[in-house]
C-alpha cells in the first residue's frame, strides 16, 4: 500500500448526484482523506482497478448500472473483492438489504447530517482498512 499519513485513506465515492459528491467529497477532505469520484457504475469499475481505494462508497440509485450491479462486480472480481464498500443511498429496506447480501459492509442513508455521516466512516475506516495501520 501506498505510504500515507496515519488515519489518512483513499475513499472512492460513486454517486450520479454533483451535490451529493461535492458535499461528501468536502466532508472526507476535512478528515484528511484522498477522495475520487465517479459519476456512474460503469466509470468507477474502470477506475477501482486502476487506484485500488481503501473504501468505496456507492449509491444504489444510478442510472445504467445501479448500485446493486456495482457492488456485485466488484465483489465477483479477485482485483477488489478484498474493498470495504458502504452504501451511501436512499435506498428501501429491501434494496438495503439486496446491497449488504452482495457485499456491503454498512449503510449509511440519505440525507445524512455531516457530522453523524463524519463519525461514521471514522469507525468504518477505524474497524476495516485502519487496523492495518495499527
Amino acid at each position: 500500500m501506498n505510504e500515507r499519513r496515519r488515519g489518512s485513506f483513499t475513499i472512492f465515492i460513486i454517486d450520479d448526484e454533483e451535490m451529493v459528491r461535492d458535499i461528501v467529497a468536502e466532508l472526507l477532505h476535512a478528515d484528511g482523506h484522498r477522495v475520487l469520484v465517479a459519476s456512474s457504475g460503469e466509470d468507477a469499475l474502470v477506475m477501482v482497478r486502476v487506484v485500488h481505494p481503501d473504501l468505496i462508497l456507492v449509491d444504489y440509485h444510478m442510472p445504467t448500472m445501479n448500485g446493486l450491479a456495482v457492488v456485485q462486480r466488484l465483489k465477483a472480481d479477485a482485483v477488489t473483492r478484498h474493498i470495504p464498500i458502504v452504501a451511501l443511498t436512499s435506498a428501501s429496506a429491501a434494496e438495503a438489504n439486496e446491497l449488504g447480501r452482495a457485499g456491503c459492509i454498512a449503510f449509511i442513508p440519505k440525507p445524512f447530517e455531516p457530522t453523524e455521516f463524519r463519525r461514521l466512516i471514522a469507525d468504518i475506516v477505524r474497524v476495516t482498512v485502519g487496523k492495518t495501520l495499527s
